[in-house]
């Protein structure tokens, strides 16, 4: 059996769709969200429909209250429109999204959070102490946590366990952001698959290479504001 993991897609339908074209040409069994789904992008209410469309399993990330209030205009801006843009239906989906997931991968068992177990604002860094890992994470049971957040990809290992950061989807940063600077955003698209082999479980990272004119045209075909300011942080 074979998992695909994508996370902080925020409303890219274009990086979506290119993750789940690769998905299905490795023969995944299953797709799971770890949350992040829309804010940030241009085509939200798109993202959600697919994600629903295709049966994809999701939980719910931080921005997906769209409740952050961000002081900076074009976050904020961008968030306002974001909600103008969902039907009351598709904001009830989000809200009714669980905080976490377990699946069984052929006996192996995937812990599916957002950022981690304890809050989905948390962040997986190569910094995050062990001892830190271990409060987060209590007695729980499991061989592999994944989740997302930070927009950067990393695999640690505490003890018998793996813990992955899948990076994100739709908007894959350079480094974990810090401070109001504005990121820079890597042309491609972040998933994992986890999966099975003949000596255990395996962690798949990959990464699809971003199309520059279908990102720009479907921006451009959007009302997202402040457009020009988004697409200038990719580096082309």
């Amino acid at each position: 059996m074979q998992v695909a993991l994508v996370s902080d897609i925020h409303s890219h339908l274009v990086a979506l769709d290119a993750v789940l074209e690769d998905a299905a040409r490795a023969g995944v069994d299953r797709v799971i969200c770890l949350g992040d789904i829309v804010d940030l992008g241009p085509q939200p209410s798109e993202t959600i429909a697919r994600l629903r469309e295709r049966d994809v399993a999701c939980i719910k990330g931080n921005h997906d209250p769209l409740d952050d209030e961000p002081a900076l205009p074009f976050l904020a801006d961008v968030e306002a429109w974001t909600r103008e843009q969902l039907s009351a239906e598709q904001k009830s989906w989000l809200d009714g999204l669980p905080l976490e997931l377990e699946v069984d991968i052929d006996g192996w068992k995937l812990w599916c959070v957002h950022g981690s177990p304890a809050s989905f604002h948390d962040e997986l860094l190569v910094s995050t102490t062990d001892e830190t890992l271990r409060s987060w994470i209590g007695d729980r049971s499991f061989d592999v946590m994944a989740c997302g957040h930070t927009h950067v990809t990393l695999v640690r290992r505490l003890e018998e366990r793996v813990i992955v950061n899948v990076g994100s989807t739709g908007q894959p940063f350079r480094e974990v952001q810090r401070g109001d600077a504005a990121p820079a955003i890597l042309p491609w698209f972040d998933y994992a698959i986890i999966g099975t082999g003949p000596h255990g479980f395996k962690v798949d990272l990959r990464r699809v290479p971003a199309d520059r004119e279908a990102v720009e045209r479907a921006t451009r075909a959007s009302s997202m504001p402040h457009q020009e300011q988004w697409l200038s942080q990719w580096c082309w």
